[in-house]
């Protein structure tokens, strides 16, 4: 049986190129943070610094264990009367919130899912034209740039997919009214752009196994040098300032198609392994693949076992 892999049609990419397409991410949570010390708390807990953190830009970040495993990644949008949206990986929700629950003895922080808001994706050309059926005004061009509807619990967040991207934070019964008045898109098209721009997402492209700074934390800016300490510091400083990053995630090409998903990429031996592959418009495969550096920057061949050959085209990057 073939591997089935997310495909962006030729349809859809029309649309993204000349109009825009939404659907709702399910595959994120939603979570609410408060109390008079969940800033403090938080810059104590998370690898970027908190106090990046303003009206009109939100953060994205790693929570770390002590020996600086990765529990999951979080943007982080500061929301209405001093709440703090958080959103991570729907799989790893409930986890995320006991983990920043048991180390808040003598905290006063409230913080759960939000079974009522959702994420909306909103991609192609004229995406911040979709801002409107959500009363939203348009953020700048910054990543993650965010803007609000001062009436509602509703944000935008400027994401880097495929053109230009937002997710939308708000009701889930707002969201799915709005995009049942849109073309239907397919869940799995979404996926496609994800892998294609070179976005990799935790729990798919990596997870506790790889340490953030090889899942481009640092090019995705999601990690302070400059800030206090955090749990799990010690060991991502450590790497950082002693050339401990021996291995990136990159955007690269196949000649053909992987048999299983993930699978090794080779050299004389093996070197790699591709991540995840996603199917464009022009039937061209494409995928995320976790590479040694020194190897990703030269001109070595590279091949997956079943021989087709893997083509670098650049780091992952915001």
């Amino acid at each position: 049986m073939s591997l089935h892999l997310p495909l962006l049609s030729p349809q859809t990419a029309e649309l993204l190129l000349n109009g825009s397409v939404m659907a709702e991410r399910r595959n994120w949570s939603v979570l609410k943070a408060s109390g008079p010390t969940v800033r403090d708390y938080l810059q104590g807990q998370i690898t970027q610094d908190m106090n990046r953190l303003s009206a009109d830009c939100a953060i994205h970040t790693a929570l770390l264990t002590p020996q600086g495993k990765a529990v999951t990644e979080l943007y982080i949008i500061e929301g209405n009367n001093d709440e703090l949206i958080l959103l991570t990986p729907a799989s790893y929700a409930t986890a995320t919130v006991a983990r920043l629950r048991q180390f808040a003895l003598g905290q006063e922080l409230r913080i759960g899912v939000v079974e009522a808001l959702a994420i909306c994706s909103l991609q192609g050309t004229h995406a911040h034209s979709q801002l409107e059926s959500f009363a939203l005004p348009e953020p700048d061009e910054m990543w993650l740039a965010t803007s609000r509807n001062p009436e509602t619990d509703c944000f935008a967040i400027v994401m880097p997919h495929h053109p230009r991207g937002y997710w939308v934070v708000t009701a889930a019964t707002s969201i799915r009214a709005v995009v049942s008045r849109q073309p239907e898109v397919e869940q799995n098209a979404f996926e496609a752009m994800r892998i294609i721009r070179g976005f990799p997402d935790f729990g798919i492209e990596w997870d506790a196994a790889i340490h953030p700074l090889n899942a481009n934390l640092v090019e995705f800016d999601g990690v302070s040098f400059e800030k206090g300490c955090y749990v799990g510091q010690e060991v991502t400083s450590r790497m950082h300032w002693r050339g401990g990053i021996k291995k990136k995630l990159y955007r690269v090409s196949v000649d053909g198609r992987p048999d299983t998903l993930p699978c090794p990429i080779r050299t004389s031996v093996n070197i790699g392994e591709l991540k995840s592959a996603a199917i464009d418009q022009e039937n061209r495969c494409i995928g995320i693949a976790l590479l040694p550096i020194e190897t990703a920057e030269s001109a070595t061949a590279l091949s997956l076992e079943n021989g087709a050959t893997l083509h670098v085209l650049e780091a992952c990057h915001a």
